[in-house]
């Protein structure tokens, strides 16, 4: 599974979840911050990208249709706890199927709809 994640993802989750052996581009690094929503959403369709994000705008249904989308919820949105959180739900495999899909994730909880 690839990842895009959303430029409000702090560069030490990326970097962590590259570490973890995922395929991940970041807005931020590609110079496209400020980039609107729709534009990430192609960007994510086109190179079959899972979307990474704390944006709740991408929990809309019309947006994430064509692309999977994972929405960090956790109560402490600390690049450290984010991190941790997200890589052990990674690794886990639970998220395998996300195309068309979106999981909201906490420290505690899995939502997939």
């Amino acid at each position: 599974m690839k990842f895009l994640t959303d430029e409000n993802v702090a560069a030490l989750v990326v970097q962590r979840i590259r570490a973890g052996g995922f395929d991940v581009k970041d807005i931020k690094e590609e110079q496209l911050s400020g980039s609107s929503d729709v534009h990430v959403l192609s960007m994510a369709k086109r190179e079959q990208r899972v979307i990474i994000t704390h944006d709740k705008d991408f929990a809309q249904v019309s947006f994430y249709k064509k692309v999977g989308v994972i929405l960090m919820r956790c109560r402490h949105q600390d690049p450290e706890t984010v991190s941790s959180v997200l890589l052990h739900v990674l690794l886990s495999g639970v998220l395998n199927q996300l195309h068309g899909k979106i999981a909201i994730i906490s420290e505690d909880n899995i939502i997939i709809k």
